[in-house]
């Protein structure tokens, strides 16, 4: 292969749906620089290893797959595609995602070798929803976000939605040497799966050490599937998911001695998050634990308390809350 400016990284499990159009979105690209696409195939078992294996055969120059005869899983997948990297810049795209734009590598790779001070560029997509095939164009406009110009770690970590889903895997080119240079200095955050996500605490670190950039044009597009890592029919998974980016939050609060403010915020959130999750599952010391902490509670989280504690008081306040959300959902 010739030594690629850009590496593609693309981790695949279960994608056979989607892998096709995702490497063919990559191949599409119009650019003036060699680029690889580096496929991590995790021993899927339907049919997805047979339709990388079949690309790479086909376009052997640019797509290298890597693979196992185990199943390692989806942190230990994406640290292997990332050593194989070779690239000056890595550009994420997932197996179930797609570039739609056949320029989205060259506009990023102008901007980045224009701006040596930029680390991470990413920018605004399209959602497809794949259950009813509803599209919503350019989302990040759609939602009327105003991305920040100078975002930092706080703005990744606090609440906000901006930059929490604005900043999405499928839009992002990063420089590989800052990726090395994070992931590097702090293996528990990044390599020992402690937390649920795996690519918000590695943005947040290069806003700590460089700029970024948005480009407020939809360059890929997001495919909103019933199951993945952060959506699941499960209904402990969101509330799973709340706790870790808490704690995710508080780790990095620790870490940059960040305001007292953020730290707040991520107690709040963890505690909600953990009276939730005692309110399913009736833990009631767990939520007894809760309680001893928080020095003030909402309405909603005294009825997650006692619907933890009671058996009796649980259907009613379930009840009540899905009552809620279905009716704040159709206002």
């Amino acid at each position: 292969m010739t030594e690629p400016l850009v590496s593609v990284n693309m981790i695949t499990y279960n994608h056979a749906a989607y892998i096709a159009q995702a490497i063919e979105g990559v191949l599409q690209q119009k650019v003036n620089f060699p680029f690889e696409l580096i496929i991590g195939e995790d021993c899927s078992t339907d049919g997805t290893r047979e339709i990388v294996l079949e690309y790479q055969k086909k376009r052997p120059d640019v797509i290298r797959v890597i693979t196992s005869e185990k199943n390692v899983g989806a942190g230990n997948n994406a640290l292997r595609i990332m050593k194989a990297c070779r690239g000056k810049y890595i550009a994420y795209c997932e197996g179930d995602d797609y570039w739609h734009h056949p320029e989205k590598l060259q506009k990023q790779v102008d901007y980045m070798e224009g701006h040596q001070e930029c680390g991470l560029v990413y920018s605004s997509y399209d959602i497809y929803y794949a259950k009813s095939g509803k599209r919503i164009n350019n989302y990040i406009s759609h939602q009327k976000w105003e991305m920040p110009k100078k975002p930092d770690m706080v703005a990744f970590i606090e609440a906000k939605r901006e930059m929490r889903f604005g900043v999405l895997t499928c839009t992002t080119m990063v420089r590989r040497t800052l990726v090395e240079q994070v992931v590097e200095s702090d293996s528990y955050l990044h390599l020992s799966r402690s937390f649920s996500r795996g690519d918000t605490q590695l943005w947040a670190e290069i806003a700590h050490i460089s700029s970024i950039h948005y480009i407020p044009e939809s360059l890929a597009t997001y495919n909103q599937t019933e199951e993945s890592a952060t959506r699941s029919k499960d209904i402990m998974g969101p509330v799973r998911l709340q706790i870790s980016d808490a704690e995710l939050g508080l780790y990095l609060c620790n870490k940059y001695n960040l305001p007292s403010s953020t730290r707040n915020e991520m107690e709040t959130v963890r505690y909600n998050g953990l009276l939730r999750l005692a309110f399913h599952t009736r833990r009631a010391e767990l939520a007894d634990e809760v309680r001893m902490k928080k020095k003030t509670m909402t309405g909603k989280e005294w009825m997650l308390y006692y619907g933890a504690k009671k058996a009796m008081l649980y259907y009613p306040f379930r009840l009540a809350f899905l009552c809620r959300n279905i009716l704040f959902k159709g206002s």
